[in-house]
């Protein structure tokens, strides 16, 4: 926003700082000014991670989804880059910021969110807590009225293979993710949205999808995120942020300003509310990339780890609206809120998120690659295919393959 006060051309809110351009590339560096918010506090001892910076990063071309070349830096700026590190086992190799983004300013990184309430829900697993064949509504009695989750097991809302009436297709203006937007207070239909105030009560008026059952396809659908955020926080008896606090943040040595988006009625949006630098999500990778330890600390258990490397259902994946182009090819899948990507010589762990958010894992390699971006597009094949090119580009660089 420039102007004081901005000029009404320019003034950046909830309704067009989400999704639209050029709003939203002021907006995801500055979420807290137009949005309520909790705070995630930040580590009492943080150190910054290692620099043995590699120049030869920038000389490096990507491929387009057409198959002509760009250098790096026009990748960075086509893809709409706010930041990206890469992270090479216990350092950081390369780190750029574009867009007015700074280490130490907060991005939002939308649906990366979920992959850390994924990663929860698999230490639950991990201590007892629960396991995958656990009906849903024995953890959350409330959806057991006849709502689409009422004969949902964990594992189905884990690997979003529960069956619902929801579609995130966000170009058609008719589907139910524009109503679940309006649920938090963003998007056109907020402006006079009438119907349920909070994210949970939303999640009890969707239906089961007629003709399918649970378990046998993905459909990516953010709701599933927000009833499994629900039973891992009754589960542990801590909300998202507590467990963010006491399992991650102080434990990796978080030093950022990190906060997480509220719905009208002050639930915490784990579906895609959480903001952090770049900094602190490779700090996460890196962790990621070391089995989970960090010195002699086992952060995360590296079963969880091994549990994300091995995918999730590949048959359900191919019967789902997401196995469209390269994710059609039958090395895509979907586990615990993580995208899995098994194309030989090309695997990861991956979190997404809409407009350009990735965290990319690839552990036999030992590289990571955290880019924040304000993309014009919530989704789309062309910034899809031309940034995992660039990712196998520098994987490969970096773990000193060769190139094509």
């Amino acid at each position: 926003m420039q102007g004081f006060p901005p000029p009404a051309g320019k003034r950046v809110d909830r309704f067009n700082g989400v999704w639209e351009p050029p709003f939203n590339r002021w907006a995801y560096q500055n979420m807290r000014r137009i949005w309520p918010t909790a705070p995630v506090r930040p580590s009492d001892a943080g150190t910054a991670l290692r620099r043995e910076i590699d120049t030869d990063i920038g000389s490096l071309s990507v491929r387009r989804k057409d198959g002509s070349l760009a250098d790096f830096e026009c990748f960075l700026r086509q893809t709409f880059t706010d930041s990206l590190i890469v992270v090479h086992k216990d350092r950081v190799v390369y780190e750029r910021y574009l867009n007015g983004m700074t280490p130490d300013t907060p991005h939002i990184m939308f649906s990366c969110t979920k992959s850390f309430i994924g990663l929860f829900a698999l230490m639950a697993i991990e201590e007892g807590l629960v396991t995958r064949d656990t009906p849903i509504v024995d953890i959350i009695p409330e959806l057991d009225h006849g709502s689409g989750f009422s004969d949902a097991t964990f594992g189905h809302v884990l690997d979003m293979t529960a069956s619902l009436k929801f579609s995130e297709y966000y170009a058609d203006p008719d589907a139910e993710i524009h109503d679940y937007v309006a649920v938090l207070g963003a998007g056109i239909k907020a402006v006079d949205w009438d119907g349920p105030q909070s994210l949970y009560d939303y999640a009890g008026t969707l239906t089961k999808l007629a003709g399918r059952a649970h378990g046998s396809v993905f459909e990516y659908q953010t709701p599933q995120a927000d009833v499994l955020n629900w039973a891992v926080s009754r589960l542990f008896g801590q909300n998202f942020v507590t467990l963010l606090e006491s399992r991650l943040w102080s434990r990796l040595g978080m030093t950022g300003e990190a906060y997480v988006l509220l719905d009208a009625t002050g639930n915490l949006f784990a579906g895609g509310g959480l903001n952090a630098t770049a900094e602190d999500m490779a700090r996460f990778a890196a962790a990621m990339l070391r089995n989970g330890r960090v010195g002699g600390d086992q952060i995360i258990p590296e079963a969880v780890i091994d549990t994300l490397s091995q995918g999730g259902s590949t048959e359900a994946f191919l019967r789902g609206p997401s196995a469209e182009e390269d994710m059609a090819n039958g090395h895509w899948s979907y586990c615990a809120q993580w995208w899995i990507r098994n194309t030989p010589g090309s695997e990861a762990i991956i979190a997404l998120g809409v407009n350009g958010q990735w965290i990319y894992i690839d552990r036999k390699r030992e590289v990571a690659v955290i880019k924040q971006s304000s993309q014009p597009e919530a989704d789309s094949w062309y910034f899809h295919d031309y940034t995992c090119n660039a990712m196998d580009a520098l994987v490969r660089h970096v773990a000193g393959e060769h190139v094509t």
